[in-house]
């Protein structure tokens, strides 16, 4: 990563703040192929710097969707522990793999999550009450998201968000505001691991973040003035976008 592209990384921590408070996302799905694709920054520093542009976006887009109520307390908390293991599983696996191979497995998981969104929600979001929701299957997810922050550096918001909504039965934006709690729990453990390994620039991740913090904002105020069908599709495209660019590199 050379000194002339700096200058882009805070306006690429902008977007992804902005896209966290937005959606639910950590921001890291969007964060990852722009630092490789954009900031040239190597596959496992990019991790370790998504993953702290990550966790701040995440706090504080978490604490302005809290304060219109849609945060389910229960839920976040509970598999935001449980991706606390997740997390430092997912960290030490990454270790010995190699970069094409975890390539690879985030274009896996976007994939499945595309195909995700396709199926017909069968339950009605307003007979939702928050607490109320299956706590094994909850615990399963945490760990599974966790797990991916860890191999990938991403928060795992855009696995989380749909595994809640047709898992969990929880309405979509009440998911938004949750995914971020989890993200911000779950990522605590990995973040101290990849600082730990040597996965973090430090230069590079306080560029990150002082745009990040910006984007959040504007992001959680845009989301609760769209209707919930934008949402989802703005999601949707994000996540086939990035699928598309990300297997265009992979591949060739």
């Amino acid at each position: 990563m050379g000194d002339s592209i700096l200058w882009v990384l805070p306006f690429l921590g902008m977007l992804g703040g902005f896209l966290s408070g937005l959606l639910g996302l950590g921001g890291g799905v969007i964060m990852l192929p722009l630092l490789m694709l954009v900031g040239k920054v190597p596959l496992k520093l990019a991790t370790g710097t998504t993953l702290a542009q990550v966790f701040i976006a995440a706090t504080t887009g978490m604490l302005f969707h809290h304060r219109a109520g849609m945060v389910d307390l229960k839920a976040g908390l509970l598999m935001g522990i449980a991706g606390v293991v997740g997390g430092f599983i997912g960290s030490f696996l990454s270790v010995p793999l190699s970069p094409q191979f975890l390539q690879f497995l985030f274009l896996l998981i976007v994939g499945l999550t595309i195909i995700l969104f396709f199926i017909p929600l069968n339950f009605k979001e307003e007979d939702y009450v928050k607490g109320e929701f299956n706590k094994m299957l909850g615990i399963a997810i945490g760990i599974g998201a966790g797990c991916l922050a860890g191999l990938l550096g991403v928060g795992g918001g855009f696995i989380i968000i749909p595994l809640m909504i047709y898992v969990l039965r929880i309405p979509f934006r009440v998911t938004i505001g949750t995914s971020l709690l989890i993200i911000l729990i779950s990522s605590l453990g990995t973040l101290g691991a990849k600082f730990s390994l040597g996965q973090i620039n430090l230069l590079a991740t306080l560029l990150v973040v002082s745009g990040s913090v910006v984007g959040v904002y504007f992001g959680a105020h845009v989301s609760r003035k769209i209707h919930v069908k934008f949402l989802r599709l703005i999601l949707l495209s994000l996540l086939a976008l990035i699928f598309i660019s990300m297997g265009f590199k992979t591949v060739f």
